[in-house]
């Protein structure tokens, strides 16, 4: 009697199982057909790759996302951006339209892919480095490796290399990652799509427009999402606990955008305000000690912005790329 009704368990979590993935598999079919990726997608070492190129004229400006996004964040200053010049998003693999890695990649392996895929997309410089968040690390690991041809960079309230020993703790960062483990176990069996779980880690991101909601979801409700976010996570993690401080950008032209707006906490994700308070008094002295890596830096500070600046007071990156595009030509005339 036991045995049979183990089996009969057994063959029940199969079945569930075989219907989810193929509700999953079904679904996503349908996203790929309703948002095709925006830019082009090029083999990098074998790995699709996805890149997106708006506009014309030089210098190029290279959009590097924040940490888990992609392309698609950028979607308030792009179209801004390229009546300037030409603008170039991509994403990471695993985000956005790019096939998933599958193993981690620390900050040299994301310079060596951007830099790859650059040269195979044909992207001629020079170019501007804009970097949001850990997309701040990432360029400037880029320009570390790759600096000929770099005439200039922007960085969005960017993470810092000494953060994760300077920052106070948060008490929700390991149950985030629990989360996001288990979110990889059953995103492929369509259960993280059923029940539209994806929906509480929109409703903690910046205000996002509501015709590019449906859009993200299809993106975050892919079966390799959070296994790719995992990844992310755990590589950026050993990007922020460096015993040296940032390295020197010399006389660079950099833009620093920091947030600005009263700190708030975040219950989802085991922040509370007292917490945020005590993290925005840091993240203040690390975003200057950015600023000061260039004899060029200048910090502005986004009043009414929390951490995605981009999509809560676009027209200031705007204005402020803007800005650079013009000093750096009129530097460049003979």
């Amino acid at each position: 009697m036991i045995r049979s009704l183990l089996l009969g368990l057994v063959v029940l979590i199969v079945a569930a199982s075989s219907a989810g993935a193929l509700y999953q598999w079904i679904q996503s079919r349908s996203d790929a057909q309703r948002f095709p990726p925006p830019g082009r997608l090029v083999a990098v070492n074998d790995l699709e790759m996805h890149v997106d190129c708006r506009g014309s004229g030089r210098p190029v400006v290279i959009m590097e996302a924040g940490l888990t996004t992609g392309s698609w964040s950028w979607g308030t200053v792009f179209d801004a951006i390229a009546e300037q010049t030409e603008v170039c998003a991509y994403d990471r693999p695993g985000m956005g339209w790019s096939e998933p890695l599958g193993r981690l990649a620390d900050a040299g392996d994301v310079a060596r892919r951007l830099h790859a895929l650059i040269r195979l997309a044909g992207i001629e410089g020079p170019y501007v480095l804009l970097g949001m968040s850990a997309g701040g690390v990432y360029v400037r690991e880029y320009y570390r490796r790759y600096p000929d041809g770099v005439v200039g960079m922007v960085l969005i309230d960017s993470s810092h290399e000494q953060q994760g020993d300077r920052l106070p703790p948060v008490e929700g960062e390991e149950d985030f990652a629990r989360i996001v483990r288990v979110c990889s176990w059953l995103q492929p069996l369509g259960l993280v799509r059923a029940l539209d779980a994806m929906d509480v880690m929109l409703e903690n991101q910046a205000p996002i427009p509501e015709d590019a909601r449906a859009l993200l979801r299809s993106r975050v409700d892919q079966s390799h999402y959070c296994a790719a976010l995992l990844d992310e996570v755990r590589s950026f993690e050993a990007e922020i606990h460096d015993p040296t401080p940032p390295a020197s950008l010399g006389d660079l032209p950099l833009l620093v955008f920091s947030q600005g707006n009263e700190p708030q906490g975040s219950e989802p994700f085991g922040l509370s305000e007292a917490q945020a308070r005590a993290q925005r008094k840091v993240w203040d002295v690390l975003q200057e000690e950015l600023a000061a890596l260039s004899t060029r830096g200048e910090r502005r500070v986004a009043e009414r912005s929390g951490h995605v600046i981009q999509l809560e007071q676009p027209e200031i990156v705007i204005d402020g790329v803007t800005e650079l595009l013009e000093d750096l030509r009129r530097a460049a005339r003979p």
